[in-house]
């Protein structure tokens, strides 16, 4: 009698229980509250409801060429339920298992003070964090493509997507398949420097830290705005040139992408105006090899570490203009014995150390700093 009481209280306890949680599920409507705006990303928000504690995460046009994309990701808090009509993925709050198919999110989580969440990268040899160099007996390398069966044995929380469109159709079907949750992060779309620093707050969302976020990313623009306003009263904007070939054509970015953003915060010009689209184009080499003969300053050079390299990689390049004056500078000063570059990890939350090199660029007198990402070629 003693044991049959103790299973009807246990039973009744349980449907209390599971009563309770589905009287938290509330209307796809409800979640119309701005928890988070944006103020320079452009491509996500967090939503939330009148007393839930879970939020929404919506992301817009995660990868290049994306138009009219949005995806919805419900960040579950004390046992939620998604909203009634939800149809994007449920990740549980508070990730502490994470893999990063990107370095930006390893700099992103260690900014936040996170990094020992990071349970595989993909590249680790290419990867500038010393947290993860330090570990990388015990952190594991997913590799370019995902090793589902490593993926599995690692338990994640969640998964960091790099979004590179429908190609990765494939990893999301078998993602979803294997009930492991995941996120598309597109900060590398995004126009202001900014902008793609603000993507750590996504971060800070997935893993219960969103005030600590929102704090360290407060103290970005202050720092980046600083810098920007010693340039206000430059006279003279020097032009500037950005990369070298690749398989016979030359990208250049957009007027309205962050390079060119950084450059005219730095009291410079972008040489080629052509380009107004949100994405970068190509241009013929001829048309490139007139814009070095002008520009008065040539950055972003490849994988080159000093001129003779540089004109090693094209004979023509001995008569461009920065050449020749010697005013060409990489953003590759920070690499690692098996080449990664620094640049392409951490510069992602520190625009306005970036900003801080190009102004010692092209106006030293003005921060006459040494430089951290780049290196003047000689």
């Amino acid at each position: 009698m003693i044991k049959q009481s103790i299973y009807t209280f246990i039973l009744f306890s349980l449907l209390f229980l599971a009563s309770c949680i589905s009287n938290k599920k509330t209307s796809l409507e409800a979640f119309n509250q701005d928890i988070y705006t944006p103020e320079y990303a452009a491509g996500f928000k967090i939503l939330g409801a009148t007393n839930v504690q879970s939020t929404l995460i919506q992301v817009f046009n995660p990868w290049q060429g994306a138009k009219e994309v949005e995806m919805s990701y419900f960040i579950s808090r004390n046992g939620e339920q998604a909203p009634t009509g939800f149809i994007g993925s449920t990740i549980p709050a508070g990730a502490k298992r994470i893999v990063c198919m990107s370095s930006s999110y390893i700099a992103m989580l260690d900014a936040l003070g996170q990094v020992n969440r990071i349970v595989a990268v993909s590249g680790i040899d290419y990867v500038s964090n010393p947290y993860i160099l330090v570990h990388k007996d015990s952190i594991k390398d997913m590799g370019p493509e995902m090793n589902y069966e490593l993926l599995l044995g690692l338990k994640p929380d969640i998964v960091l997507l790099y979004g590179i469109g429908d190609a990765q159709t494939a990893i999301t079907d078998k993602l979803k398949e294997l009930s492991i949750p995941y996120i598309y992060m597109g900060e590398y779309l995004e126009e202001s420097p900014l902008g793609k620093a603000e993507w750590m707050v996504v971060l800070s969302e997935l893993t219960d830290s969103r005030e600590k976020g929102i704090e360290i990313f407060s103290e970005i623009p202050k720092r980046y705005l600083s810098l920007k306003a010693l340039t206000e009263s430059v006279g003279q904007c020097p032009t500037v040139m950005f990369n070298t070939p690749w398989n016979d054509s030359w990208v250049m970015p957009s007027t309205k992408s962050y390079m060119a953003q950084l450059v005219a915060d730095a009291g410079a010009e972008y040489i080629y105006k052509e380009n107004s689209s949100n994405s970068s184009t190509s241009i013929g080499l001829e048309t490139a090899y007139g814009l070095i003969q002008k520009a008065d300053y040539w950055i972003n050079v490849g994988s080159a570490t000093s001129l003779d390299e540089l004109k090693t990689v094209n004979p023509k390049f001995a008569d461009a203009k920065a050449v020749r004056e010697r005013t060409v500078y990489n953003n590759n000063l920070r690499l690692t014995p098996t080449g990664g570059n620094d640049y392409w990890e951490s510069a992602v939350i520190r625009p306005d150390v970036v900003l801080r090199d190009l102004i010692h660029i092209f106006h030293p007198e003005l921060v006459p700093d040494s430089l951290y990402y780049y290196r003047h070629l000689e």
